[in-house]
């Protein structure tokens, strides 16, 4: 099942007073003005304006509110203080609607809304890892992480990527733009950020994405997607990003070990040996039916990794653990060691000689 993020009451609470005070920045300077011209215009109606009595400055207050707003009090004798009583109307009517306009442009306006609390949600992050690329390689890192319960906030270049919508489903808040740009890097959190991880598919971007992050800030750990096996070796000591990991060196050896071996699910290089992973089921009076965990990885020369029975699963199986058919287990080991388990894992498999690790 596909992890869906939750957000926490207090995140929620901190986005939706991010968002308020990013409103509030671009259009709470129409009010200040407003507030600014009614305490000009009532301080003046406090000194000069004798056609009403005005025992305080709050009656001013109020006589200028009203004039603001078309409710029309007596004209004053001075003719330079019957200006502003034609002008003050005007010039409320004015910052009013400029500020409505710009708050209504923030508020109804679904790309901009929904992109400024994309920004908020991020803005609540921290100790997250940010993720650049959202194809298919960028959304399986998102669920991963997601299933490892790290917080993740995702960067896509446009908004109507395959992906973007799904990983927005899994409560990943998802910036849309060019990650290159430092501005949109740091919306993303970058400065408050555990690692960065840039999977996107062109070399180059990748690399840009990178290099600007790391000018950004020094102590990031950066892990690149890189396709060209040369660029990989050299990213590392050239531009002291943490890793970078080759496409094609990751994918050959799962192709070559598939090739080799049926049901062959994953390979890897460690230490120079080729370690291939294959889910096996329990076959009864097969080679792994009623043997010990131990037993079996030390006879083989391989490391079980995985349990399930038909009532629980485990992780990290015990030694001691027995297995029994009907259990589906995942093994890691040396080709030859998974397919001679294939061979034997068969009812009443004629015994072989068991191969000692070494």
């Amino acid at each position: 099942m596909d992890p869906v993020g939750r957000y926490p009451r207090s995140r929620l609470i901190k986005a939706a007073l991010r968002d308020a005070w990013l409103i509030w920045r671009d259009t709470g300077h129409w009010l200040v003005l407003l507030i600014v011209a009614w305490l000009l215009f009532a301080t003046l109606i406090r000194l000069w304006y004798h056609e009403l009595p005005i025992w305080s400055f709050g009656a001013a207050l109020y006589v200028a509110f009203s004039q603001m707003l078309l409710e029309p009090q007596p004209l004053p004798r001075q003719w330079w203080l019957q200006i502003f009583f034609y002008v003050m109307p005007a010039l409320a009517f004015v910052l009013l609607a400029r500020g409505a306009l710009n708050a209504g442009l923030l508020v109804f306006d679904k790309r901009n809304r929904r992109e400024a609390w994309q920004m908020a949600l991020a803005s609540t992050f921290n100790k997250h890892i940010i993720v650049c690329g959202l194809g298919k390689v960028g959304y399986r890192v998102v669920r991963q992480l997601l299933l490892s319960q790290h917080d993740v906030v995702a960067i896509d270049m446009s908004s109507n990527g395959e992906f973007s919508e799904l990983v927005s489903g899994m409560g990943v808040p998802v910036l849309f733009g060019d990650a290159r740009q430092p501005e949109l890097l740091l919306q993303a959190g970058l400065e408050r950020a555990h690692s960065l991880a840039v999977v996107t598919s062109d070399d180059l971007t990748n690399l840009d994405i990178a290099l600007t992050a790391r000018e950004l800030r020094g102590d990031i750990s950066i892990v690149m997607r890189v396709f060209n096996d040369s660029l990989s070796r050299k990213l590392g000591s050239a531009f002291n990003i943490t890793t970078a990991f080759s496409t094609t060196a990751l994918a050959a050896p799962t192709f070559a070990a598939a090739a080799i071996g049926s049901g062959i699910t994953n390979a890897l290089y460690v230490a120079g040996k080729l370690l291939s992973t294959i889910e096996v089921p329990v076959v009864r009076n097969g080679v792994l039916d009623g043997r010990l965990v131990q037993t079996v990885e030390d006879e083989h020369d391989v490391s079980i990794l995985y349990v399930r029975t038909p009532h629980s699963h485990d992780q990290r199986p015990r030694g001691d653990h027995r297995l029994s058919a009907d259990d589906v287990v995942v093994i890691i080991g040396p080709l030859e060691s998974i397919h001679r388990i294939q061979q034997l894992n068969q009812p009443n498999a004629a015994p072989h000689s068991p191969i000692r690790r070494t």
